[in-house]
């Protein structure tokens, strides 16, 4: 894994420089920079992120998935337990700025997200954990140029190749703001675009996270049903559903929690385990609309 620019914190210090490969003496030393004690962390029903994570409730894309059971007020409270460091509260507050796409979009995802944890067993999924990774796992998409996001126009390989980094981004910035702590939200943000097939990006032999296979359907679903600069539309709902059911089948994302956000979708709520799915797609996406699908 290499960075296609030198990376920076917020507060302007380097983390690493451009093209060097990022190794685990690269984190160990990013451990190693700053303040080594905990930072202060506020509880995020303290802060204006909780205010703007309601506003997921009332979007009409997914007012179905968020009805009971595992209602807003259920999810509402775990985020708002949440304590989030003041570092990644201060990122958040950048993207909000400067990125207000993608800042919703990590709002949706951290609800979805948490959502799904809610739906196991406790010991199978730490919500609070599920929660962390949710709001941190694309931060590092703030290092990417605002104008290769928004391009309208196919991404040259050189693009490609640079917003291709933001998950080594965020992983790095993570490793910077929480140290040692938390490595679950560092590996998530990491691999949020890897599959379980070794598809996808940064390359790696190595077994995803189980908390990325929560986020990496619901990273897919919301940015597949939001319209960009080099859409002409969003998918629908059950477009979305389908590509992930096409993906799920293909061994890229797991099929459990693509189950899950069906039975979200589904007014009767039916147990993911019971829902049966047709061989045929039952919508037909247009063929303008699977390029750079999820930018």
């Amino acid at each position: 894994m290499r960075l296609s620019k030198d990376l920076y914190t917020i507060y302007g210090q380097l983390l690493a420089k451009k093209d060097r490969e990022i190794t685990h003496d690269v984190v160990k030393k990013i451990w190693s920079m700053g303040d080594k004690h905990n930072q202060a962390r506020v509880p995020l029903q303290n802060t204006d992120i909780f205010t703007d994570l309601q506003k997921v409730f009332r979007d009409k894309r997914y007012m179905t998935m968020f009805k009971p059971p595992l209602s807003r007020e259920e999810i509402c409270e775990v985020a708002g337990r949440l304590k989030l460091e003041n570092d990644i509260i201060f990122e958040l507050s950048i993207m909000k700025n400067n990125l207000l796409y993608t800042y919703y979009h990590v709002l949706v995802v951290a609800a979805f997200v948490i959502k799904l944890s809610l739906a196991f067993k406790p010991k199978e999924y730490d919500r609070e954990i599920a929660s962390h990774c949710g709001f941190t796992h694309d931060i590092g998409k703030t290092r990417v140029p605002i104008e290769i996001l928004n391009k309208r126009d196919k991404l040259s390989d050189e693009e490609r190749a640079i917003i291709e980094t933001h998950p080594v981004c965020g992983f790095l910035l993570l490793n910077y703001y929480l140290k040692k702590d938390r490595r679950e939200c560092s590996f998530s943000c990491l691999e949020h675009h890897r599959k379980l097939d070794g598809s996808g990006y940064p390359k790696s032999s190595s077994k995803i996270h189980k908390y990325t296979k929560l986020i990496s359907p619901v990273d897919i679903m919301d940015a597949l049903m939001t319209k960009r600069p080099y859409r002409g539309k969003a998918f629908s709902l059950r477009a979305s559903l389908d590509y992930l059911i096409k993906e799920s089948r293909e061994g890229r994302i797991d099929r459990e929690i693509v189950l899950m956000l069906i039975s979200f979708a589904r007014k009767n709520k039916p147990k993911a385990g019971d829902i049966r799915i047709s061989e045929i797609p039952r919508e037909k996406i247009p063929e303008e609309m699977t390029h750079d699908k999820y930018r």
